[in-house]
């Protein structure tokens, strides 16, 4: 379906819609309907508005079409011939042999390309006319004057002279005989015949010469049907041969050759007599306006010219008419009239407009405000710019006054209109500027990005291959929605041969982009650790938000993971461990590859030391040990997760601790059977986390990364800083959060309590350096933490001291009382 099919049935469903809103609901009667017109007035009146610019919208690419396909046409001839299309009736081919008046104007309709695109132009005008109301059909020529001329005999013969009314109608019947007698027909014959004279023009007006024919037979002027059709070109068919017959003629009905010689031979005389009675004030304005029209001739048609395009009509007619007048003198006809000086003195009032650009400067100008209104509305400069062949430079300059006047009410509706205009040529072939197709295509896709998603990769896949990647990122970038109609948007554009692969890294480098700017400087501000149950802040959400885009597809997996490893650091260096764990918690199942652990695996066996054997293999491992180091940093982060999890759900199973259960007999009881059994199961998960994930491997050490020494892998300054931050921070609360599992469990677990105090060995390794990181001076702690650590170590000490003495009375006591014990209390 063409596309002005596709716009007038819209439009013709609008109109529909605006009717049915006219009337009330159900089957009220039209008294009803009435009765409730004032209450239904204003939105009726906006669906009529509605209607009427979707009707414009419709026109317009009608327009469109008819332009741009001739235009279209005339370039693939001028490529396929190799040479320029004639763009002027003086660059006319002239046939040798002896031609018509129909063949001539066909072949200049063929060669004059400005000429077929004002005859489409009128076709358009034509075609697109409001309707209107014909007179109706009435038999009789002059019924009523005919009646009054036999009155006034009879009275004659009786003496009578008839009345004054009688005596100012003329006496004759003739068509001239009101001009002549400068009388008027009868009153019914006149009212009648202002109508006629309306009609006719009408239909010339909109192209229907053959129903204007039809009604004056049908009405008993055949007189008049006879001057309309001398408008028609001579033609011959002894002299049209088949290989020179055209398919279409200048009015659209000459394709068929006659049987018999048609046409006037002799235009210029019939043009010269239209003129003649046009110019003749005793006739009524109609009439001089049909005649005016038929001839080409501006003055008197402009006084009966009340729209924009009535107005371009005119001017439009009447420059065909001139161009094929003067095209014809150029040409070898067959019969050349004489020159009828007698109309000399029939001239125009109006200069002779040679440009179409000079039609709408002068109709802008015109003295009537509406019409100048009508002639600046943006859908008429828009028709404008179609018809100049100036919608390039109308695109451009639409483009600019983008930034300027934004985009509100109208502008939107043209704006739609702009885009898809553009892209309907450009895909003809025509030149438009890039940068403002680019423009408006990213405005628009903008605008669809509120209310019709699905439609915006359709827009941004006609963007340059390196703007369509920013644009929809940006798209995504800003969109709400579950995750699941995310991903839906995303494959769109894959379907649209977006790279939806660039588009996803983009969209996540946009929505981590604001961390920078709201980044907290974590070695000034102080430490607070949040609680894995602790909601997260839209920020932190709108974050893990942007990482689904590169978990999206697995080939995104490797560069994912780099990503997910900065945006967790960046939340533990906050504290922020519970906006970690959603982080972890929210990316696909399947995102861990075998293929990271193996390469893990494989370059631990170097044991991550700048061995010979691992600098002779640098060169093909390097891309294996950048991969590696991220994965090993996920795992350690995602362990600490894990471990505070645990921790959580460790305390929590502490707090439901029986009560008094300090007597040995509570303890039997069943209640303390079953804590201690489900408290036993939680301190053994904790401690292993704790302990044989997070303390025992080194947690995020250069050594446990594959991160050597000499920084061959791409881990940059900020990055090193940031995991010996990280370690600073969370090395300490891992070694404090351990001990309080061991030593809180004393009671059930009694084996903990001395646990509990082998930390100190743990800490003291030297490989693992933990004493390292609690003595280390931080922001929130400026002495370190080695010092709460010995005092934990101390009552670790002072317990199980306890402990011995109570389980051995009869030796002296060790310690001197409770109170001493927890005086060593950090």
């Amino acid at each position: 379906m063409a596309l002005t099919e596709i716009a007038s049935d819209f439009a013709s469903v609008v109109e529909a819609q605006a009717q049915v809103n006219l009337g009330a609901e159900g089957d009220k009667s039209v008294c009803d309907e009435l009765a409730a017109s004032d209450a239904f007035g204003t939105e009726a009146e906006r669906q009529r508005n509605k209607a009427q610019y979707w009707k414009s919208v419709s026109d317009t690419w009608n327009l469109l079409e008819r332009l741009y396909m001739l235009r279209h046409q005339a370039q693939s001839d001028t490529a396929q011939n190799g040479a320029s299309t004639p763009n002027s009736m003086f660059e006319t081919d002239s046939p040798s042999a002896l031609t018509t008046d129909f063949i001539s104007v066909q072949n200049m309709m063929g060669t004059d390309a400005l000429l077929a695109e004002y005859v489409e132009v009128r076709r358009w005008l034509e075609d697109t006319a409001p309707e209107f109301q014909p007179v109706e059909t009435r038999k009789g020529y002059l019924f009523y004057t005919r009646r009054s001329i036999r009155d006034r005999k009879l009275f004659a013969k009786e003496g009578d002279s008839g009345s004054a009314d009688t005596s100012r109608t003329v006496t004759e019947i003739d068509p001239d005989a009101t001009s002549r007698q400068k009388k008027k027909l009868a009153f019914e014959d006149a009212e009648y015949n202002t109508g006629l004279l309306r009609t006719l023009y009408e239909y010339v007006r909109r192209g229907r010469v053959d129903n204007a024919m039809d009604l004056c037979v049908e009405s008993d002027e055949p007189w008049r049907a006879a001057s309309i059709k001398g408008g028609l070109f001579w033609r011959d068919p002894k002299l049209e041969t088949d290989d020179n017959m055209p398919v279409d003629g200048v009015d659209g009905k000459d394709a068929l050759a006659p049987s018999h010689p048609a046409g006037n031979i002799n235009r210029v005389l019939w043009k010269h007599a239209c003129a003649a009675l046009a110019h003749d004030e005793n006739n009524e304005l109609f009439e001089r306006a049909l005649y005016a029209a038929l001839s080409g001739r501006l003055d008197e048609v402009l006084m009966v010219c009340e729209s924009w395009e009535d107005f371009v009509w005119a001017y439009v007619n009447s420059m065909i008419e001139t161009r094929i007048e003067r095209g014809l003198k150029d040409t070898n006809q067959l019969y050349i009239p004489e020159q009828a000086t007698s109309f000399d003195h029939i001239q125009s009032k109006y200069p002779q407009v040679v440009d179409i650009g000079q039609v709408f400067d002068i109709i802008a100008t015109h003295d009537s405000e509406a019409l100048q209104n009508e002639a600046n509305s943006p859908l008429r400069k828009l028709q404008v710019a179609l018809i100049t062949n100036r919608f390039a430079k109308y695109l451009q300059e639409f483009a600019d006054s983008l930034d300027a006047e934004g985009i509100t009410g109208d502008r939107e509706e043209l704006l739609q209109f702009v885009v898809h205009a553009a892209l309907y040529m450009r895909r003809l072939g025509f030149e438009l500027p890039g940068d403002a197709v680019d423009k408006v295509l990213n405005t628009y896709s903008s605008l669809l990005a509120q209310d019709h998603r699905e439609l915006v990769s359709i827009y941004v896949s006609h963007m340059p291959v390196d703007k369509q990647t920013e644009a929809y990122a940006q798209f995504l970038y800003k969109l709400d929605g579950s995750r699941a109609v995310r991903m839906q948007l995303l494959d769109q554009a894959k379907r649209h041969g977006l790279d939806t692969a660039a588009i996803s890294k983009r969209a996540t480098e946009l929505g981590l982009a604001t961390s920078a700017d709201g980044e907290m400087d974590t070695d000034n501000e102080q430490f607070i650790l949040a609680e894995p149950a602790e909601p997260i802040a839209e920020s932190e959400l709108d974050k893990i938000r942007a990482i689904e885009w590169v978990t999206s597809s697995p080939q995104l997996y490797e560069y994912a993971l780099v990503e997910i490893c900065k945006l967790a650091r960046q939340f533990l260096l906050h504290g922020r461990t519970n906006a970690a764990t959603q982080l972890f918690n929210s990316l696909p199942s399947d995102f861990v590859q075998q293929e990271w652990i193996s390469k893990a695996q494989g370059i631990a066996n170097y044991g991550g030391a700048n061995t010979e054997a691992s600098r002779r293999s640098a060169g093909s491992m390097q891309a294996d040990k950048t991969q590696a180091t991220y994965f090993q940093e996920y795992i350690h982060m995602l362990s600490l997760c894990d471990a505070f999890a645990y921790y959580a759900t460790w305390a929590e199973t502490l707090c439901k601790r029986p009560a008094n259960t300090q007597n040995q007999r509570t303890r039997l009881q069943m209640q303390w059977l079953e804590w201690k059994e489900a408290m036993t199961q939680a301190t053994d998960h904790a401690v292993k986390m704790f302990q044989d994930r997070l303390l025992d491997i080194d947690w995020l050490s250069m050594q446990s990364l594959f991160i050597a020494p000499d920084g061959d892998q791409d881990s940059s300054d900020q990055r090193l800083t940031e995991l010996e931050r990280l370690r600073d921070l969370y090395i300490p609360e891992a070694v404090f959060r351990l001990h309080s599992i061991l030593f809180d469990t004393r009671d059930a677990l009694p084996k903990n309590l001395k646990r509990s105090l082998d930390l100190a060995q743990l800490v003291a390794n030297d490989s693992l350096g933990i004493y390292r990181q609690l003595a280390r001076a931080t922001p929130e702690h400026p002495n370190g933490r080695l010092t709460a650590f010995m005092r934990l170590m101390r009552r670790s000490a002072y317990e199980i001291l306890r402990v011995q003495q109570e389980s051995q009375p009869d030796k002296p006591p060790v310690l001197a009382d409770a109170v001493t014990v927890t005086s060593g209390i950090a």
